[in-house]
């Protein structure tokens, strides 16, 4: 399988098990929001934004060391591989434990004494907290075998643990339909089981499988190869921490505005927005380490083509979702929940136009990534994320309505998206036209196709379980015919067709040795 062929099966195995554990979450979550009721579950999401706080690093640790473990990989060094292992694996430990010791008393003094939650909860919410903690504890020391599986592209074997997660956790939420009584305590211990189980597997199956992993105290604590995975992440923290006081920030400040109850609305929002992640980043995990190895076999012009394929094919895998989602919004959220928290309609659909926005340039900070010279970059481009929260406060304190939130998302995107296109140009020369004429109007003619396919519906049924499927199998297929005719260009037309006719003459010559077999 070469490099095209396995970057096509990795996105494919991804994108599969993303549709399927969006299934999973969408049934899970219904039963959990009706076993915990409004308040709890609000509480729960509020709790899960302050775990993410403490733990701010981790992301930014994971895709620093797996930016280092493919470029190692793709200058075919396995043993310098080994070393920056072991180096991540003996700087995650102490962070583990630096975070974990420092947030907890903090955490509690928050959820005591900051956070508006009803006085007889104060208690289940900080149990729920200290327990959180120690999933977030396994999570980040394991972060360097994950990441292993991600350098050394086993993308579809890390689809197949998402989906184990998934239906864990979806078995955890059916069980929270068969009991009564305060579920809160119970719920947070199950989510905290099943994320340790997994990790626990996964460090046992990276140890197992990979020779890279062999450990070697003497690299655990090498100055420089430490100083350089932490420099880098503190750079790529920077513009993360714009998205961390966005999405965290924000379910702070709706409680303290408006108390638990529209926290249910912005953590349903929240879920809808993690399995848009998921589904997005099914090409952006495949395509991540492909971009790094291409740089660091000194192949930019392979690796700024990826990057805006990967813009482009991002963007239109979540506009095949995403439009007739957002068009049948009301009567899925009903299906979905029956009685939908207030807002939770808007909230949705401005998560969903943030992630469009922001699809239009990931392979662009794909490639800074794979560069590696990220402190300018994350400087500024972070910057404007970090504006995010201050700006919705502004809106909450002069009396706009909750909603008014997903206002300064919006604005806060459009210049992060319009700032990694300026670094783009200023890093590698790449014009802006190109980003215009190969990503942004393409995206712009598929968008407008499946929008008006899926509104079509609308003005000829009422509202119901035919007009969603009417309305999504004629965006889906009006995206799919779009995307051909419009957003691919010749080669990747011929990509398709090559790979088409070797999968169907494999199926031919299989199907002819099957026959030839006597009785």
């Amino acid at each position: 399988m070469n490099a095209s062929q396995r970057l096509v099966f990795n996105t494919a195995a991804t994108y599969g098990r993303s549709v399927f554990t969006l299934v999973l979450a969408l049934l899970s979550s219904r039963w959990v929001l009706n076993s915990l009721g409004q308040v709890d579950y609000g509480l729960f999401s509020l709790v899960g934004s302050l775990i993410v706080f403490i733990t701010f690093l981790n992301g930014y640790m994971a895709s620093s060391v797996s930016r280092y473990f493919a470029y190692s990989l793709g200058q075919g060094d396995s043993q310098e591989v080994r070393h920056w292992f072991n180096t991540a694996l003996g700087l995650h430990s102490c962070l583990a434990f630096t975070l974990v010791l420092v947030g907890w008393p903090l955490g509690e003094y928050v959820i005591a004494h900051v956070f508006n939650i009803p006085p007889e909860r104060i208690s289940a919410s900080l149990w729920t907290f200290r327990v959180s903690l120690v999933s977030a504890f396994v999570s980040m020391v394991s972060i360097p075998f994950v990441a292993m599986f991600t350098a050394q592209q086993r993308i579809a074997e890390m689809a197949a643990w998402g989906v184990l997660h998934s239906v864990l956790v979806l078995s955890l939420a059916y069980v929270l339909t068969r009991l009564s009584g305060d579920l809160l305590l119970f719920y947070a211990v199950g989510m905290v089981a099943i994320v340790v189980l997994i990790q626990v597997a996964m460090v046992v199956r990276a140890l197992s499988v990979f020779p890279e992993c062999r450990l070697g105290r003497r690299d655990w604590f090498d100055g420089p190869r430490f100083k350089e995975i932490l420099s880098f992440a503190v750079w790529n923290l920077i513009g993360g921490t714009g998205v961390t006081f966005r999405d965290q920030g924000t379910a702070i400040l709706l409680n303290l505005f408006f108390g638990p109850r529209m926290n249910a609305a912005f953590g349903i929002a929240k879920q809808v927005s993690v399995q848009t992640n998921q589904l997005s980043t099914a090409m952006i995990g495949a395509f991540t380490p492909e971009i790094t190895a291409s740089e660091g076999r000194g192949d930019r012009r392979r690796m700024l083509d990826l990057s805006h394929r990967a813009s482009k094919f991002g963007t239109i895998l979540v506009i095949l979702f995403a439009v007739p989602l957002m068009a049948e919004m009301d009567y899925v959220l009903q299906l979905w929940l029956r009685e939908p928290p207030p807002y939770t309609t808007l909230f949705c659909r401005l998560v969903l136009c943030t992630f469009l926005l922001n699809r239009l340039s990931i392979g662009y900070y794909l490639a800074v990534n794979a560069h590696g010279k990220v402190a300018a970059y994350q400087a500024t481009v972070g910057t404007s994320l970090v504006l995010t929260l201050p700006l919705a406060w502004l809106f909450l304190h002069w009396g706009g309505a909750p909603g008014s939130v997903g206002v300064a998302f919006l604005l806060t995107a459009v210049v992060c998206t319009a700032g990694r296109v300026l670094w783009l140009q200023r890093l590698f020369g790449e014009p802006i036209g190109r980003w215009l004429g190969t990503v942004v109007l393409p995206c712009l003619l598929v968008c407008a196709t499946a929008a008006g396919a899926a509104l079509l519906p609308r003005e000829l049924l009422p509202m119901s379980l035919a007009r969603l499927v009417l309305a999504t199998s004629l965006s889906v297929a009006a995206s799919l015919l779009a995307t051909w005719l419009v957003a691919c260009d010749p080669s990747e037309r011929a990509f398709v067709r090559r790979n088409c006719r070797q999968v169907l003459a494999a199926a031919s010559r299989t199907c002819s040795r099957r026959e030839r077999v006597p009785g």
